[in-house]
């Protein structure tokens, strides 16, 4: 078993939107995926100057493999580069 957690400054609804396409459903915040889920937890908002920074905890867990080929798709995912 294995635990990941990742402090994520996405907004919480494009992680949600993605774990909804994703993965199965279990309840508001958590999602199962073939040997893992991921649990989302809302945090406050960070700041830099006037600048609003969301926080969204995931906890990943599950089968050692699977954790990782599910936090490695969501870091795909969510890959940005500037323009």
């Amino acid at each position: 078993m294995k635990e990941v957690v990742i402090y994520s400054g996405i907004p919480y609804y494009e992680i949600k939107d993605y774990f909804e396409k994703a993965a199965m459903w279990l309840s508001p915040e958590k999602y199962l995926g073939e040997q893992w889920q991921v649990e989302l937890e809302v945090l406050e908002d960070q700041g830099y100057k006037n600048l609003p920074i969301p926080q969204t905890r995931l906890t990943f867990t599950g089968k050692a493999e699977a954790v990782d080929r599910a936090v490695h798709k969501y870091r795909r995912a969510f890959l940005r580069g500037g323009a």
